[in-house]
């Protein structure tokens, strides 16, 4: 498994010669293999061509770009195959870590650049640069440049698996900067959202595919479940063979990725759930906190087809199933 450490990030920041002139370069740089983003892409980071000034910082530029794509592409590939919280919080934990090391390194290259001179002058209308100046601007351009290519790489992650961190918990490129570069973006290598940002934010998840509800009862927990499990048996709410043990995991108020078969009408459903959950006095909460009881039915519950069930808290309940929804909510609020 990638271990997302950037590692070749790291090898590049160094801004090695690899080639001894300007056409090697350019060679090298038309025959690299391009690594597209197999997602659509969050962040596009627009850089003004003419800061780039030579074939060694293109030629870097494309690399880099090159390095960025594949981990990204990395990281979403498994934590699209997985779906766990707890891989997305380690592949998260790890590319920041990496970032704000190689942020940190970026900002070394520029050492000898006192007072951001060959930045400066790079970036004036009437740029200056002399044989003995070229390798100093060099390295102050490509350290902008990976810093850039950095932010990219963090917000399209951070963005995209936003359900973890909380969006208090989320950067936007200005305060990724001030944050981590202490400084402002460059407008030189300007990193905006992409046009298609808001239409792909619409296929983010929201929350925890394996949420659950906490039903806060040690010394009955087991026999509450137990009669709650043959009221649903008993009114055909459920299949025969989801037993007992597997309703546990549903309120244990940990990791669950068991999928529960629906086999009665969605308002009986509604309200059992409405029922067990008053604002006022909750007999089952959601886990992890803050979850919505709705996000929650949708993850775990399927119809008899085993299709996820939809948004079901508008469902009203109809004359005759009164009782049945009573005695499912009165099995675990007898308990406690």
């Amino acid at each position: 498994m990638n271990n997302f450490d950037l590692r070749k990030i790291h090898e590049l920041i160094l801004f090695r010669d690899v080639c001894t002139t300007d056409n090697g370069y350019m060679t090298e740089a038309s025959s690299l293999p391009r690594i597209e983003l197999e997602t659509e892409a969050l962040y596009v980071l627009t850089p003004k061509m003419s800061v780039l000034f030579t074939p060694k910082v293109r030629y870097y530029r494309l690399v880099v770009e090159n390095e960025i794509n594949r981990h990204i592409n990395a990281a979403t590939e498994l934590l699209e195959a997985d779906g766990s919280e707890e891989l997305t919080k380690f592949v998260l934990k790890k590319t920041r870590e990496s970032v704000t090391t190689l942020v940190n390194e970026a900002k070394r290259l520029t050492r000898l650049d006192i007072g951001d001179k060959n930045w400066k002058n790079i970036t004036s209308e009437t740029p200056y640069v002399p044989r003995y100046l070229k390798a100093a601007i060099e390295h102050a351009v490509f350290s902008h440049y990976v810093i850039a290519e950095l932010a990219r790489c963090w917000l399209e992650l951070q963005d995209r698996y936003a359900y973890v961190i909380g969006e208090a918990g989320c950067y936007d490129v200005s305060l990724f900067y001030t944050s981590f570069v202490g400084r402002n973006p460059d407008k030189e290598f300007e990193l905006n959202r992409s046009d298609k940002y808001d239409e792909e934010a619409k296929h983010f998840k929201k929350g925890r595919t394996d949420c659950c509800f906490f039903y806060d009862n040690d010394e009955y927990f087991a026999t509450a479940i137990q009669e709650f499990t043959n009221k649903l048996h008993q009114h055909h709410l459920i299949p025969e063979g989801l037993d007992t043990k597997s309703m546990m995991s549903l309120f244990r108020g940990h990791s669950c990725r068991t999928k529960y078969t629906w086999l009665g009408p969605n308002h009986v459903l509604t309200h059992i759930i409405k029922g067990l959950t008053k604002d006022d006095n909750p007999i089952i909460t959601t886990w992890p906190e803050g979850t919505s009881k709705w996000d929650v039915v949708s993850c775990r519950f399927v119809d008899k087809d085993g299709n996820a069930l939809p948004n079901i808290r508008k469902e009203t309940v109809r004359k005759g199933f009164e009782s049945v929804v009573k005695e499912a909510v009165d099995a675990l609020a007898g308990y406690l």
